[in-house]
């Protein structure tokens, strides 16, 4: 096969073609869509937060007014022993009276210490569950809008939209120094998004929607 010297141009020119071509579909089929989420926005609007919270609140309340009673009790038994005339070195009955109140305020001491504990064990189960929602909505959702990686969107007031960072709260996470403003910026991952990249309201709905139908 042979090729006379005025085809030669246009087969190069082909040629060429044919290469911008392909190099444009690779590119194409390299193309990755990233999306974003508020994760601030997300705790926020999320109801099982708010349901945990209260749950949290109203699930060791008695034992948090008994301990709090038992306090006021030991603060008027100690106000009594301060002005009492009696000196614990002279009399048995008001050096062991001493002891006993000693022996009672430390085991209050150790019940709070307790009772914290339970509260923060509780507390941590409950927010992993919460995290495991979350993680697995933003799976979804990134899986559903086609997403080859989704990235934490900037969450903070004074940072590109206000509005989406703290709906109703505009000053809640308003930086207090300059060294707290420039960490803020440097911790983002990310910089610049457009609007067509934030999935947090989908997120968000997905997760109360799910959260919906297990609750009765």
């Amino acid at each position: 096969m042979s090729f006379s010297r005025a085809s030669l141009p246009v087969f190069s020119m082909l040629a060429v073609a044919l290469c911008l071509s392909m190099a444009a579909r690779a590119e194409a089929e390299d193309a990755k869509r990233i999306g974003v989420v508020n994760v601030s926005r997300v705790f926020g609007q999320y109801v099982k937060v708010k349901d945990v919270q209260q749950k949290m609140e109203t699930l060791f309340d008695a034992d948090r007014k008994a301990i709090e009673a038992q306090g006021n009790d030991l603060k008027k038994w100690e106000d009594r022993l301060k002005v009492d005339p009696r000196d614990p070195k002279t009399n048995v009955e008001f050096f062991k009276e001493i002891q006993k109140f000693d022996l009672a305020k430390l085991e209050l001491d150790m019940k709070f210490r307790t009772l914290a504990e339970q509260v923060e064990k509780k507390r941590k189960d409950e927010m992993k569950g919460v995290l495991n929602d979350i993680k697995a909505a933003i799976r979804s959702v990134g899986t559903a809008e086609k997403f080859d990686l989704v990235l934490r969107a900037p969450e903070f007031d004074d940072e590109f939209d206000p509005a989406k960072a703290q709906p109703n709260q505009p000053n809640q996470n308003e930086p207090q120094s300059a060294a707290e403003l420039v960490r803020k910026f440097r911790e983002n991952p990310v910089l610049f998004f457009s609007a067509g990249v934030d999935v947090t309201q989908k997120v968000i709905d997905k997760l109360n929607g799910d959260y919906k139908k297990t609750t009765p």
